[in-house]
């Protein structure tokens, strides 16, 4: 809370700040111990916002920055979202937030050169991912923080991140005015080394109106929503997407799969067991 207050002693404050990392195991380390470990390429010190350690430590924005040997301090106590918007730096170092757009990992020629070679190869399927998606994001793009996910939703620099948008929905007396212009603006980030991306791409560029890429496309972006912290619009619809793919998994036809459901003519046909009436009646009145 100083950190957040006390403009006159946040240096000072910096220093007593301690955080679980990707390095410390069960201990929690501070931010100078943090300086004392980094590589010699690092450029900044990198973090994550989250609910819990577990959620942080398994999260798709860690995936590439752990994977190159770079420290990530997770913080997971609410208040870190508020004091975290003050303390921008430390001892030079600027504290960079791995779930937003931007982030820039220290990279050689050959690294750049494949990034940029993937950008332009999977041009195509950005473009029709974001006209399905349409005003649900800001931009479709070609992700270089992923390693075995298959996409995530990273938030805009300067707008809130999914856990503060978490926080904030769950204020009683929050401010709705501020919600509108603060609320998370997102980009769907594609992994292009991932099977699914690469399969959905042939099939864009066989048929990019085959109704199946508009529900794998849907269903690439809900799964994102919730793996990246955010919560679903509506529940019901990626409910209704996960059952059509189980019956196109389990070879059953989709309009066979609603007509079982939705059959209630043998339910009708078949005679009342006894007490059935008695039992209805209690239901009645509990209603």
């Amino acid at each position: 809370l100083g950190i957040h207050e006390d403009s006159t002693n946040r240096k000072k404050l910096a220093d007593c700040l301690r955080y679980y990392s990707s390095q410390s195991g069960d201990e929690m380390t501070g931010l100078k111990d943090y300086l004392s470990r980094m590589k010699e390429n690092q450029k900044d010190i990198y973090y994550i916002t989250g609910e819990t350690k577990e959620s942080v430590q398994n999260s798709a924005f860690v995936e590439r920055v752990k994977k190159r040997g770079y420290e990530v301090i997770y913080m997971i106590d609410p208040i870190d979202e508020y004091s975290v918007q003050q303390l921008k730096e430390f001892e030079g170092k600027n504290l960079v937030c791995v779930t937003k757009e931007g982030l820039e990992l220290p990279e050689d020629e050959e690294d750049k050169k494949r990034l940029e070679e993937a950008k332009a190869q999977f041009e195509g399927l950005c473009k029709v991912m974001k006209e399905i998606l349409d005003k649900r994001v800001e931009k479709v793009v070609v992700s270089n923080r992923l390693v075995t996910s298959p996409c995530c939703i990273v938030t805009s620099q300067y707008g809130w991140s999914a856990n503060m948008e978490r926080i904030m929905k769950a204020q009683a007396l929050r401010d709705t005015s501020t919600m509108g212009y603060m609320a998370a603006k997102k980009n769907l980030e594609i992994n292009p080394d991932h099977s699914i991306v690469k399969t959905l791409k042939e099939k864009v560029d066989a048929d990019k109106n085959d109704k199946s890429v508009k529900d794998l496309v849907n269903l690439l972006y809900e799964t994102s929503l919730m793996s990246s912290g955010f919560s679903l619009e509506d529940p019901q619809i990626h409910a209704s997407r996960i059952h059509r793919m189980i019956c196109l998994g389990l070879g059953i036809d989709e309009e066979e799969a609603t007509l079982t459901n939705g059959n209630d003519d043998a339910a009708d046909e078949m005679p009342p067991l006894e007490g059935e009436d008695e039992d209805a009646s209690r239901m009645e009145e509990v209603d």
